[in-house]
């Protein structure tokens, strides 16, 4: 029975659901045929296209026509984007509250075969459920195992992740029988008995379940005539194979459709090759049209796009300032200044109105490689984040923004100094404090930013000038700046250290040598709002005093999001990222992708996050002078930091 066959989407429903929606929201011709489309096609949508809004849209209209009360629309989704959208914008009314409860389904992968397949399956066995959690349940199972099993594992390079069914019920990621994966897989079975599981091992009962109950698949595509799947491209092979597997071609399904976009499939297929993709299918709807950024982006972003189909911008508040958008080739000893270049850019581009009216989107310094586990060697650098900014930590804290007062560089030094008692740390951030404020003292960058300030404060010196610049900073290391006077005795020391660089106090320098207490919040005269829930940077201009924040974070974590600014910086992951695509930056691809296929892809995310202002930070002995000129000539401005 065709379940559909009655429903038919309007124009007039359109007309409805823009003003349900608000905003002032309105769709063109080219969404509107999306939203109509009831057939099982695939909708390509490229970055910023409003992709989910469409999505969203269309649900609702469905919604108000539904005719059934035991038979409902099931989304699928890899995070809760869609059902917040909803939340957020349909909640307060009844279409809204009809689409987030029964008979319909809006949710995560997981969460719906959990609730439809494998949960009932597991109770039908009489198996009870107390937990589903990956992490708590294989700490539990490998703290069972007998501590010589435990000590074996490890001296085999395993770890709590062996605790757990991989690929089908019953198997674990362990080719070696004997003692050693009996005892797991017993563990295994115990623990399943008083009721913990894995996220993975749900899935696989799922399958166990659809595989061994053919009246299963009819009876969800009875349930769920309707499948959408959103962020298709984010489903990998097995998660596939249980959407064939549950609604399957044969069956009662009307329609299913996916929303994606195959260039940002930075998710799925990590551990696998795949030559056919399974999104989008074959002729899929196209949503060309991206509504962040205008052309001049949109260009740049093409070039590693993986889709042989071109994204189109959309002519935006920051067309007409024909925004420079820059590659940053620097020396490696120079890697720390492109983030106070990237900074400079920013207030030279922005006006400190649209940087307070986008203080939401924000300004981005973002990398493929952000979680440092061990120090970088120079054939790597730089490898991660962390290597452009030493206080960057993957796990956010507010530790991390940039101080704003001379006495907070000392205090983030001797904080350093309890955690390592390694004195040069301390050193360093008070050498950090006296840059910059020489730097606000004599109005520009005399001492550029590098990977040891110390030893660039050290060569602006003369010989006999270095001694007493060491003096000065020893006397400040024991002094206990946690009171007022202990400060005073610093800032009685300050005139004498800027005499050494020829510099004098002035107004701003006064500024930054305030008392400031511990608990004291800064008194911070800004365009933008501190956030101290990322990593933030903040770049402030020594002579107009104009400032501006810069959050740091991966690539992964910014996907979805929309940015004022976005710098994209080289990382290292068995080769340099940037390094291994120059040709495609430089609109000159080879004829094949090959193994550099994940690294355009996150790369393709990266560069299409900012509205405004777009930047690459690349290592200068990476591009020669021939990828240069091809570089300016895709619409590159190139600078140079030496």
């Amino acid at each position: 029975m065709d379940k559909l066959k009655d429903i038919v989407i309007t124009d007039e429903d359109i007309t409805w659901v823009e003003s349900v929606l608000g905003e002032g929201l309105q769709f063109d011709d080219s969404r509107r045929t999306i939203i109509k489309s009831l057939e099982s096609k695939d909708i390509q949508a490229f970055p910023g296209s409003g992709k989910t809004t469409v999505l969203v849209a269309k649900l609702a209209i469905l919604a108000k026509k539904w005719p059934f009360a035991h038979c409902g629309i099931c989304v699928l989704s890899h995070t809760n984007v869609a059902r917040e959208e909803i939340e957020e914008r349909l909640g307060n009314t009844e279409v809204g509250k009809t689409l987030l409860s029964y008979p319909h389904f809006i949710g995560t992968f997981h969460s719906f075969f959990d609730t439809h397949v494998a949960l009932p399956w597991l109770r039908s066995k009489g198996m009870q459920i107390n937990m589903i959690d990956t992490d708590i349940v294989q700490r539990i199972r490998w703290h069972k195992l007998e501590p010589n099993i435990r000590k074996y594992l490890e001296h085999q390079k395993q770890n709590e992740s062996i605790c757990g069914y991989k690929g089908t019920v019953g198997s674990i990621d362990w080719d070696k029988k004997g003692k050693t994966k009996d005892s797991i897989l017993k563990i295994i079975g115990d623990t399943q008995d008083t009721g913990y599981f894995t996220f993975d091992e749900m899935l696989l009962y799922a399958k166990e379940a659809l595989s061994q109950c053919s009246y299963l698949p009819t009876s969800i595509q009875n349930r769920f005539p309707i499948l959408f799947i959103d962020e298709a491209q984010d489903t990998n092979t097995f998660q596939w194979d249980l959407i064939h597997s549950a609604f399957s071609c044969d069956g009662d399904l009307s329609l299913r459709q996916g929303f994606g976009d195959r260039n940002q499939a930075i998710y799925n297929y990590m551990n696998e090759t795949v030559d056919d993709p399974e999104f989008p299918r074959t002729d899929p709807i196209l949503l060309n049209e991206s509504r962040r950024f205008d052309n001049s982006i949109a260009v740049l972003a093409n070039s590693v796009a993986i889709s042989l189909d071109k994204m189109d911008g959309t002519p935006n508040e920051f067309s007409e300032k024909n925004c420079q958008h820059t590659i940053f080739l620097f020396s490696i000893k120079k890697a720390e200044q492109v983030i106070e270049e990237f900074g400079k850019l920013v207030l030279n581009t922005f006006t400190d109105e649209e940087l307070f009216s986008n203080n939401k989107n924000g300004c981005h310094v973002i990398g493929a490689v952000h979680a440092k586990k061990e120090e970088t060697s120079d054939k790597h650098f730089p490898k991660g984040i962390y290597d452009y900014w030493s206080c960057y930590e993957a796990k956010k804290s507010n530790r991390n923004a940039t101080p704003r007062y001379f006495i907070e560089y000392i205090r983030k030094g001797n904080t350093e100094f309890a955690e390592t008692n390694e004195v040069v740390n301390l050193i360093e951030w008070i050498a950090k404090g006296i840059r910059r404020m020489i730097n606000i003292a004599k109005a520009e960058n005399y001492i550029v930013a590098t990977n040891n300030t110390f030893s660039s404060l050290n060569k602006a010196l003369s010989e006999e000038n270095r001694i007493t610049f060491r003096e000065l900073i020893f006397e400040f290391i024991p002094t206990n700046v946690s009171t007022k006077e202990g400060w005073t005795h610093i800032t009685d020391q300050i005139p004498k250290v800027l005499e050494l660089f020829d510099a004098t106090s002035n107004k701003s320098t006064n500024k930054f040598l305030s008392w400031i207490d511990d608990d004291t919040k800064c008194d911070v005269s800004c365009p933008v709002t501190s956030d101290t829930s990322v990593n933030c940077y903040i770049h402030e201009d020594a002579v107009s005093g104009r400032c501006v924040e810069l959050k740091f974070g991966s690539i992964h974590s910014v996907k979805g999001r929309t940015h004022l600014a976005t710098l994209v910086l080289e990382t290292y992951n068995r080769t340099h990222n940037m390094k291994a695509i120059i040709k495609y930056l430089c609109n000159t691809p080879p004829k094949s992708a090959g193994s550099n296929r994940n690294r355009l892809k996150c790369q393709y995310v990266a560069m299409t996050r900012a509205k405004g202002l777009l930047c690459l930070a690349i290592p200068e002995k990476f591009v020669d002078e021939n990828d240069r000129v091809k570089l300016c000539n895709a619409g590159w401005r190139i600078q140079l930091i030496k």
